[in-house]
């Protein structure tokens, strides 16, 4: 009888284990991703281990002004570009590292073409049609 009771218990402990809200850790990017994400997800054209979050778009009538950022298992960065959705060329206007507090704006800006298929051409490509 003491054995049906211990077998019992032991059984209950392990349903209780298997069907409780906390589940075990993960050690996959997308888990760490998700958990540090924030703003609206940019959807890729390729996979990538990291995934990128569209946090802010300002319009100054001529060019659109975002803040992004790019979060992997490794790292989480913020980029503030300047996009000409009529030309379809960006400027990086600053990053930084951890906290958008740590963006360091550049000095010298100048604008670049887009490479096909690159993280900033998605960037450019999700930002120009929500602003159309």
């Amino acid at each position: 009888m003491n054995a049906l009771r211990i077998f019992t218990l032991i059984s209950a402990g392990v349903l209780l284990v298997a069907c409780s809200d906390s589940a075990p850790s993960s050690s996959s990017p997308q888990a760490s991703v998700a958990s540090v994400a924030e703003g609206e997800l940019i959807p890729r054209s390729m996979s990538e281990q990291a995934n990128y979050y569209l946090i802010t778009t300002e319009s100054d009538g001529e060019h659109l002004r975002t803040v992004h950022s790019r979060v992997s298992s490794a790292s989480h960065g913020y980029s503030v570009t300047r996009i000409d959705c009529t030309n379809r060329r960006y400027q990086d206007l600053g990053y930084g590292e951890d906290r958008q507090s740590n963006i360091k704006m550049y000095d010298n800006i100048q604008w670049a073409e887009l490479v096909p298929g690159s993280s900033k051409d998605d960037m450019v490509t999700f930002v120009c049609n929500r602003a159309r």
